[in-house]
């Protein structure tokens, strides 16, 4: 048998080896508030779900860095990237809402974590006890958490926790909480969420590295235009190294006063897409003299709505 003090120092050399193995990079978006107006009034005069809503993403940062299993991106830089990539039409903003999955992949992303207020709601139970009413008050409230593939957007993982603290109210005793008290309640729920949100996202990695990924670059004789993979908004033209995994895609490109295009087109290799757009009223004559004046390289479909050009292939 080894003796104990060369065990504890074999232990020692092996470092690194022994820490928690790295399972990806994260980015997350912004807490929300899915709980309305919360009828909490009579329990938490004066504070509303959107104001606790707004201090869970960084419980949720905190428990998801607490044991080194993730790698997370500074919030801030995250931001900066959406807004950055927030899509326009002619300088316009548009109603679309940022592409967060584009922004993610320009930080090396590998998943986009969001979390939300579900509900905060209280209950009530009236107690008979020796002939006296007592009221009995319960504060519950519940959180979800979810992480979406930066490739594609596709929700990977999910987890969600409640909470509960029951507070007895008679006539001569009365329970009023504060911010902190239901910041407190927030916090305990993301922190029961956030072990099985890891677990799962554990389980997700390896299957995930093995899916072979291209790059798709999107331009259109319009730009900008929103750009949509499977039902997905990425970004806007002219849309560069996007990476997505090999496969059947189907891509929508538009632009307001113009007609939507959409293909679903095999990828199994870095390519380059262009779009052409049309506005909504063109006559025919239009339409042939745009389709005259492209210049081809290869026409999917029956009508000649998308040119397909290999990146660096043949």
């Amino acid at each position: 048998m080894r003796h104990p003090l060369a065990l504890v120092a074999a232990l020692l050399a092996a470092g690194p080896a022994l820490a928690p193995a790295q399972t990806g990079t994260i980015a997350l978006l912004d807490f929300e508030n899915k709980a309305g107006s919360g009828p909490t009034a009579d329990l938490a005069a004066g504070v509303t779900p959107a104001q606790i809503a707004n201090r869970g993403a960084f419980f949720l940062a905190r428990g998801l860095t607490g044991d080194g299993q993730f790698r997370l991106i500074d919030r801030r830089d995250f931001v900066r990237q959406i807004e950055a990539m927030r899509p326009t039409d002619d300088g316009r903003p548009t109603a679309a809402r940022p592409s967060f999955l584009h922004a993610a992949q320009t930080l090396n992303a590998d998943y986009v974590v969001r979390g939300e207020l579900l509900s905060l709601s209280s209950t009530s139970t009236r107690i008979d006890q020796g002939g006296h009413q007592v009221a009995m008050r319960d504060l519950n409230l519940r959180v979800g958490l979810s992480a979406l593939d930066a490739v594609d957007g596709r929700v990977v993982a999910m987890a969600d926790a409640a909470v509960a603290r029951r507070f007895r109210q008679t006539a001569g005793v009365r329970t009023e909480l504060g911010e902190d008290d239901l910041v407190g309640l927030l916090e305990e729920a993301v922190n029961k969420a956030v072990p099985s949100l890891a677990e799962k996202l554990g389980a997700v990695e390896e299957a995930r590295a093995a899916r072979p990924r291209v790059r798709l670059t999107v331009t259109s004789t319009e730009s900008p235009a929103l750009v949509e993979l499977n039902g997905v908004l990425i970004g806007s033209t002219p849309l560069e190294d996007f990476q997505i995994y090999a496969g059947d895609h189907v891509i929508t490109v538009g632009k307001a006063g113009h007609r939507d295009v959409t293909k679903r087109i095999l990828i199994d290799r870095d390519m380059a897409i262009e779009f052409p757009l049309f506005r909504a009223e063109l006559t025919a004559e239009e339409i042939k003299q745009i389709v005259e004046g492209w210049r081809v390289d290869a026409l999917i479909g029956v009508q000649p709505s998308v040119v397909i050009r290999h990146l660096g292939g043949d």
